[in-house]
């Protein structure tokens, strides 16, 4: 049997499908599974176990003569509809819920008091409903040790500026955790285009790795496996450390998990209950209501405890 899955972006989303792919391959085992996504995302299959063969979409051409007994369009856009359609097999839409993520943002008033409440719980029970499963977990092949230090990643940045707590409070943050732990160092994760923004950890009198743009998607994946807790915004690398089952501080602002996306892993999610909450369904960039106080309001303090309390769970 062949499969066609299609997701084009993006990372965190990607990483999410994994849960899929699993289970698609486990209940055929002998399937063939072509996976078309960004090309910018090719190297992140190399930590993606069950997929045969991954494409960039515009490479499609070469899987005209397939005829696929399944095409899993797990995007639902407009490109993804495109390229679907230039494939030969039927294809299945994983559901979006559009509608009820309006109805979370605008709190059920009207018109959106109308909307169901839908019957999955996240995205992934949302892909998994496409082939009758209903569990399953992301999961990202990476480096596993025991190390010999503690080792606390922080992922401080995002796609969308208001998903963006405060950097002063992630260096207070590891000022606190550089006091209460003796051995331990700190790996900072970010893109090339958070490069610059990252500088400031460099100039802080801790044992800091930086490893902020200069790591391809499966040296990142590796990095991060080796994390003994991962301090994140709501962003792709939150989603990278859940498929590799590092315990996860994740800080919400704008967002809530309502929306389908948030971590399996051990996690704790620290956000603050407003009115203005949420406020936009993928972050937004600029706060409408002129205070930020989904980030202001919480306090290093109340992160620090957090990954104290998750790392005294994991005996480390």
């Amino acid at each position: 049997m062949n499969f066609c899955i299609i997701r084009l972006s993006s990372l965190g989303d990607i990483v999410l499908t994994t849960a899929f792919i699993e289970e698609l391959k486990k209940k055929y085992p002998d399937s063939k599974i072509f996976y078309v996504t960004k090309k910018a995302f090719i190297d992140l299959f190399k930590n993606i176990d069950f997929v045969d063969k991954v494409l960039d979409f515009n490479q499609i051409k070469c899987l005209k003569n397939i005829k696929f007994d399944a095409i899993y369009d797990l995007q639902v856009n407009l490109r993804s509809f495109l390229i679907s359609n230039k494939l030969k097999g039927k294809v299945y839409r994983a559901p979006k819920h559009r509608l009820y993520r309006l109805k979370v943002l605008y709190k059920s008033r009207f018109p959106f008091n109308f909307i169901k409440e839908k019957k999955q719980k996240d995205i992934i029970e949302d892909y998994l409903s496409l082939i009758g499963t209903k569990e399953g977990y992301p999961k990202l092949a990476c480096r596993k040790q025991k190390n010999k230090e503690l080792i606390i990643g922080i992922a401080p940045f995002a796609a969308w500026k208001n998903k963006i707590w405060p950097k002063q409070n992630f260096i207070e943050l590891i000022e606190l955790l550089d006091v209460a732990f003796t051995k331990k160092t700190f790996f900072i994760f970010g893109s090339k285009q958070e490069e610059i923004l990252s500088k400031d950890f460099d100039k802080l009198p801790y044992n800091i790795k930086n490893y902020t743009g200069v790591l391809s998607l499966s040296e990142l994946v590796n990095k991060i496996g080796l994390c003994d807790v991962f301090v994140t915004n709501d962003s792709g690398l939150m989603h990278i450390a859940s498929a590799c089952n590092i315990p996860i501080v994740a800080i919400f602002g704008p967002t809530v998990k309502e929306f389908g996306f948030y971590p399996r892993t051990k996690s704790v999610i620290i956000e603050k209950q407003l009115d203005c909450r949420p406020c936009h369904l993928h972050g937004g960039n600029v706060c409408k209501e002129g205070h930020f106080r989904c980030m202001k309001d919480i306090h290093p303090q109340e992160v620090f405890l957090a990954v104290k309390s998750l790392l005294e769970e994991s005996n480390v």
